[in-house]
């Protein structure tokens, strides 16, 4: 059954991982933060209708608004194979479409389309896009990206980001992730190598000030450094908006002493103009086409 799955989702243009348990589904949707998830009740002996329950957000007491959106935004579209006598819960916000077996090839492809955004369909394939060429230089350029710029990718999941951190790996620079996840899942998440330096933002408040400093130890130690930030909504989020951008300016006037390059990603849907005009006033906004 899966192997049906992956060669219809596989020909909408989307990449494909099957999970066979519930609890390696849990750790790819941390890992990957997949857009379009397909449940299989029948998983482990039919128990598959308790990982909706295990991905429902529970709603804090004192959680904004803002909050409560972004827990809904960041979550993956589900999709749910069940059968006739199976309910879905109505409290899972994720799931979008459901199918009884036995069902078709065209009702599943019907189903999966469901799961898009109309605004997004025609983005999919280009989300999860391989690397054209094999040559990394090749690659970049392709990308309209140069070794020595920084760069601001204003994207809602940070893919984009992704695919290009791993063609400057391939290209062979030295690779450093600031982020707030655990450094084995970023490494994971961006397809990098234990050598890859990671910086982990933790605490309440994150710690900008060593965060710049960690930053200026590995350009100064490395003789190509790419220093990448996949998620500066995190850091808006415990630091504010002020806090992030000096911190943010202070980053890149580093170029003026040491030729390095800046990856930054942001959902810029959840900034004002100002802001997205004074980061594109610091950085290149990568066109993401």
């Amino acid at each position: 059954m899966s192997q049906m799955f992956c060669g219809i989702i596989e020909r909408l243009g989307v990449e494909t991982k099957v999970s066979p348990t519930i609890s390696g589904a849990l750790e790819d949707l941390e890992l990957f933060q997949p857009q379009i998830v397909i449940l299989d009740t029948s998983v482990q002996e039919g128990t598959g209708m308790s990982f909706l329950t295990m991905v429902t957000p529970v709603e804090e007491e004192k959680e904004s608004r803002k909050e409560r959106r972004k827990k809904l935004e960041g979550g993956p579209s589900i999709l749910v194979i069940r059968t006739v006598y199976e309910l879905v819960p109505t409290d899972c916000p994720f799931v979008k479409a459901s199918l009884v077996r036995p069902f078709t090839a065209e009702q599943l492809t019907e189903a999966i389309k469901q799961l898009i955004p109309k605004d997004r369909k025609k983005d999919v394939p280009k989300l999860f896009e391989e690397a054209e060429s094999t040559n990394p230089e090749v690659e970049l350029a392709r990308r309209g990206v140069s070794y020595g710029e920084s760069y601001i990718f204003f994207e809602e999941r940070p893919i984009v980001i992704q695919q290009t951190v791993q063609v400057f790996a391939n290209a062979g620079y030295d690779m450093m992730l600031v982020t707030s996840v655990r450094p084995k899942v970023a490494r994971e998440r961006f397809g990098l190598d234990k050598g890859a330096e990671v910086f982990t933002l933790t605490g309440y408040n994150f710690p900008l000030g060593k965060m710049i400093q960690a930053v200026q130890d590995f350009i100064n130690s490395k003789k190509a450094p790419l220093v990448s930030i996949g998620d500066l909504d995190n850091i808006i989020e415990h630091c504010g908006v002020d806090m992030t951008l000096r911190a943010v300016q202070q980053i890149v006037s580093m170029r003026k002493k040491k030729t390095f390059t800046l990856l930054i990603s942001v959902d810029g849907g959840l900034l004002t103009q100002n802001v997205r005009d004074l980061l594109t006033g610091m950085m290149t906004e990568y066109k993401i086409e």
